[in-house]
C-alpha cells in the first residue's frame, strides 16, 4: 500500500505540474512510474498460483501501454512432432528447443500490429513472433523438414498457453486506463510458475515511438517443507536418497498394515 501511495503522489505531483498538453521528449522515455501489490511470491505446500496487481502512470497522455512479463530464466525443452507411419500415427521425430522464454504474456489494450510497426516489435521483442525469431531448434531423432520450425513453434505455444505460462491479452478491460493516465492491471502466475526471478516491463508508445518505460521486479521463492526438500536434494543428494526410500518404505508398511487390519473384519 505504501509503494501505491507513493506512485498516487507522484501522479499528483506529475499532473500537477503538467500542462494540459505533453510534448513527446526524451525525458518521458526515462521512467513509467510502476508499484506492484506484492514483489514477492511464496511457493509453499498449499501454492496454487497467485495474482499480483500493477498500478502506473503514462508519462504521456494518451500513450498506447503494452505491459510484458517474463521469466529471467530461458528453458530448453524437447518436443516431438507426430506423423504417419503405415496405419498409425506415431513420434518421428524429436527435436530440442532452446532460447524460448520459460514465461511471456503480455497486456495491451488493443492489438499490438495497430500500436507499433513489425520492426519495433521485433527490435523490443514484443509479440509471439519475436520468441519463434528467437528459438534454436536441435534435431535429436528423425529427418528435418522445412516446415519442422513451425509445426514445433505452434506446439510449444499450445502447451505453454495451456499451462497458462504464455498468453497475449489485447482488452481494455484488462488493462484499465483512466483518462489516459493512471493504469491499472494484474497478471496471474499459474501453478506451473517456479522459483525464480520474473520482470514485468511498461512501454508506452506514441504513433509507434517509444516515449516512456518502467520494470517490475517479481520473486517467486520456495518456503517451508518446499524449500527444504529442493535445496537437500541439490545439496545434500545422498542423504535426500535415504531419506526418500525411508519414506517410500514407511509409506509401504502403513499400507500394509492397512489392508492386513481391514482382513480380520
Amino acid at each position: 500500500m505504501r509503494r501505491l501511495a507513493t506512485v498516487l503522489a507522484w501522479a499528483g505531483l506529475w499532473l500537477a505540474t503538467a500542462g494540459p498538453a505533453v510534448a513527446v521528449s526524451p525525458a518521458a522515455k526515462e521512467k513509467v512510474l510502476t508499484a506492484a501489490s506484492k514483489n514477492l511470491i511464496e511457493i509453499g505446500l498449499s501454492y496454487r498460483g497467485d495474482q499480483v496487481t500493477f498500478f502506473g502512470v503514462n508519462p504521456v497522455p494518451g500513450a498506447d501501454l503494452v505491459v510484458r512479463l517474463t521469466a529471467a530464466k530461458e528453458e530448453d525443452i524437447k518436443l516431438s512432432v507426430k506423423g504417419r507411419v503405415g496405419p498409425f500415427w506415431m513420434t518421428v521425430k524429436q527435436y530440442e528447443v532452446s532460447g524460448v522464454p520459460f514465461m511471456y504474456k503480455i497486456h495491451a489494450a488493443k492489438p499490438l500490429e495497430e500500436i507499433i510497426p513489425p520492426e519495433t516489435a521485433r527490435e523490443l521483442e514484443l509479440g509471439y513472433e519475436a520468441i519463434r525469431q528467437k528459438m534454436k531448434l536441435h534435431l535429436l531423432r528423425g529427418e528435418a523438414a522445412a516446415d519442422d520450425a513451425d509445426k514445433v513453434f505452434q506446439g510449444l505455444l499450445k502447451i505453454k498457453e495451456e499451462a497458462n505460462l504464455y498468453n497475449i491479452v489485447t482488452d481494455p478491460r484488462r488493462l484499465e486506463v483512466k483518462e489516459g493516465q493512471l493504469f491499472k492491471h494484474y497478471f496471474r502466475f499459474p501453478p506451473a510458475a517456479t522459483e525464480g526471478t520474473y520482470q514485468v516491463e511498461s512501454f508506452a508508445f506514441v504513433n509507434g515511438e517509444l516515449v516512456g518505460y518502467g520494470r517490475d521486479l517479481i520473486e517467486i521463492r520456495k518456503v517451508g517443507l518446499e524449500h527444504w526438500l529442493t535445496y537437500t536434494s541439490q545439496n545434500h543428494p545422498v542423504f535426500f536418497g535415504i531419506f526418500s526410500v525411508l519414506v517410500a518404505m514407511g509409506a509401504g508398511l502403513g499400507v500394509g498394515f492397512i489392508f492386513k487390519k481391514g482382513g480380520h473384519h
